[in-house]
């Protein structure tokens, strides 16, 4: 069994050296501070439950401030520190179990359940050329699973690792004008709800070669969830290998991304203004890096 206690006290503060009081051009003094503080308590314990597997559960706590420039993004166009922003709060909940079977294949799966209140969503305004702002939902809930696996048969190596991802508002509602809109059981925007990774890795004498596999199911983009980015699966591959000089080994690798040059949106900007929420991935890449250690 283990046990943890963090502590956070954190200071933001704005001395404002441009001030006009009063005439022409006057710009009001926006000096401010605010003070964030938390205690966030963490328990687990771990049970052996086979000569190779084990069981795990653990309770956490995390405490999130907003950055600086998050705090000093003001959606009004005001200066000074947004007082209305605060940090976000989670109380995650795991159990897991982990080991190895046969001596070849290593696995952990893990389920969780996390609570945020005051969580952090970022947003855009119309005419606000591209700045990031930032408000709190009310509250949300993230149900996930996690899986890993390594198999191992000779020189070949197989991993896969597959995370499902039901994050949800339980508690938001955004007020623009007079309209108020509610998006309570609305899923997060910018996280796939499926993410399946797999490779393979072949091992001979100093040289290797691997092929891997990346699907994502499709990305929201919105709190209101009314668009989203397809889903999408690519192709990479790597291989190298060490060379020893003397005392030197050199250790070349050279990888192409994106084999088949699939296009796709790789990153979204969520809540995006104008619809400007997609942004594509690169297509077909190729890089190549050499790594040199020597013991002289």
């Amino acid at each position: 069994m283990h046990a943890g206690l963090r502590a956070d006290y954190v200071i933001f503060d704005i001395d404002d050296r441009f001030v006009i009081p009063a005439g022409p051009g006057q710009n009001p003094d926006d000096s401010g501070r605010r003070t964030l503080q938390a205690w966030s308590p963490m328990a687990g314990v771990v049970a052996r439950v086979g000569t190779l597997t084990s069981a795990y559960a653990n309770v956490s706590t995390a405490f999130e401030t907003p950055t600086a420039t998050e705090l000093g993004n003001r959606p009004e166009g005001a200066g000074g520190i947004n007082r209305d922003l605060d940090p976000q709060i989670a109380m995650t909940y795991e159990i897991g179990l982990k080991g190895i079977f046969g001596a070849r294949l290593r696995y952990d799966v893990a389920a969780f359940l996390t609570g945020v209140k005051d969580e952090l969503i970022p947003f855009e305004i119309p005419g606000g050329a591209g700045r990031r702002y930032f408000r709190n939902a009310g509250r949300t809930e993230r149900r996930g699973l996690e899986t890993g696996l390594e198999l191992t048969m000779g020189a070949t190596t197989l991993t896969s690792a597959y995370s499902y991802s039901d994050f949800r508002f339980d508690d938001y509602a955004v007020t623009t004008g007079t309209v108020t809109q509610r998006y309570d059981g609305k899923r997060i925007p910018g996280i796939p709800l499926h993410q399946l990774q797999a490779s393979v890795t072949w091992r001979r004498s100093r040289l290797f070669f691997t092929g891997e596999g990346i699907l994502s199911s499709r990305v929201l983009v919105d709190d209101a969830n009314t668009a989203a980015a397809a889903g999408w699966a690519v192709a990479n591959v790597r291989t190298g290998g060490s060379i020893p000089i003397g005392g030197t080994v050199v250790m070349p690798v050279v990888a192409l991304q994106n084999v088949f040059g699939r296009r796709y949106a790789g990153s979204v900007v969520v809540n995006a203004a104008g619809g400007r929420f997609y942004e594509p991935a690169p297509e077909r890449t190729i890089s190549v890096g050499v790594n040199v250690t020597t013991s002289r």
